[in-house]
């Protein structure tokens, strides 16, 4: 059997995506050490290889997938399939299949190292497979097995070269769908065929300037941003929202930005408070001439019949409101990468 381990070396055919730097040697982490030391509250979830995918093409007609986890976490509302496993898809995007979970065994939860193994079999055919590491933990080692008489090559490019960069909630981090591809980062990712960055930290995105300096580092091809959940209230909002997109807009005039405002559930005078400060920050780029801005409200995202079905717990989408607000956001991104946007 042939063996191929994730390392930092551009030139291995299996390629990391949507994790900055790269693989370390420590971990697939999504955040450099430096963010983390400059905002200390999210440097546990900055670890984390949400939003990470592994992708390679292989003939191979037995395939073996190995997954090392740092630690298997407990999540209150997500399941270990959604929190704790990957997600194996096969196919050329954006008409990958989902084709099984890479998971670790349900002893494993709340123990170190947990080891996962999937065994597939395939048709022996070249054809893109894409690995979309778990939500809520590091990934400290990554290998493919395969057999002797097959080979793995580079996966399908996506159709942008640089990414789009998603910076939000728990929700925009993924909370709480039955599985990890089936958050909305995700499937538009997948739908999409393009590259993103999950810049998501459970009740920790509060608009820091220092972090919206860091994710111009990805080099981002369009940026959507959704953070009012977490702004502890909606004073704290307005003292953040419109600074994050001035800073942004300041270092890249060419940067396509879309605001969103979080699922609307319940729509209360809070929500609707919040709604109308990033609306705000929206209208008054319009006014200056910014013509490289859209805004979305969440409170459209679900049919008004559907509203609480699209939710696990009022707050975060289930499985339907995440493929609600794919759709949602989905003709924006690809207005802007028509429009010529890479």
């Amino acid at each position: 059997m042939k063996i191929f381990s994730c390392t930092p070396e551009r030139s291995n055919p299996l390629r990391v995506y949507g994790l900055l730097p790269y693989y370390d040697g420590e971990g697939f982490s999504k955040c450099h050490k430096s963010i983390l030391e400059a905002i200390p509250r999210i440097a546990g979830l900055g670890s984390r290889s949400c939003g990470g995918r592994i992708c390679f093409r292989t003939n191979a007609k037995t395939l073996t997938l190995h997954m090392t986890l740092a630690y298997v976490c407990y999540d209150i509302g997500i399941s270990t399939y959604g929190c704790s496993s990957a997600d194996i898809y096969i196919g050329s995007r954006p008409n990958a299949v989902f084709a099984g979970l890479l998971n670790p065994p349900g002893d494993m939860r709340e123990k170190s190292g947990a080891a996962a193994v999937r065994t597939l079999p395939l048709t022996g055919e070249w054809q893109d497979i894409t690995v979309v590491l778990p939500r809520n933990e590091t990934v400290t080692a990554f290998s493919v097995e395969i057999d002797d008489d097959a080979d793995i090559a580079p996966p399908t490019p996506y159709r942008n070269e640089r990414p789009v960069v998603f910076y939000g909630s728990s929700i925009t981090e993924g909370g709480c769908p039955t599985r990890v591809g089936c958050n909305y980062v995700s499937l538009l990712s997948n739908r999409l065929n393009i590259d993103v960055i999950n810049y998501g930290f459970s009740g920790n995105a509060r608009g820091d300037l220092r972090f919206a300096e860091y994710l111009l580092g990805a080099d981002p091809s369009i940026f959507v941003y959704d953070y009012d959940h977490n702004a502890p209230t909606p004073e704290a909002l307005a003292e953040t929202h419109e600074p994050f997109y001035r800073r942004i807009r300041e270092a890249r005039p060419d940067l396509p930005i879309i605001m969103m405002t979080r699922p609307d559930f319940l729509c209360d005078e809070d929500a609707a408070r919040r709604r109308a400060i990033v609306r705000q920050t929206y209208e008054n780029a319009l006014a200056a001439g910014d013509r490289l801005v859209r805004f979305i409200d969440g409170g459209t995202f679900f049919p008004p019949a559907l509203r609480r079905d699209c939710s696990v717990d009022t707050c975060h989408p289930n499985d339907m409101g995440f493929h609600y607000m794919a759709e949602a956001v989905a003709p924006h991104i690809l207005d802007f990468l028509e429009a010529g946007i890479r």
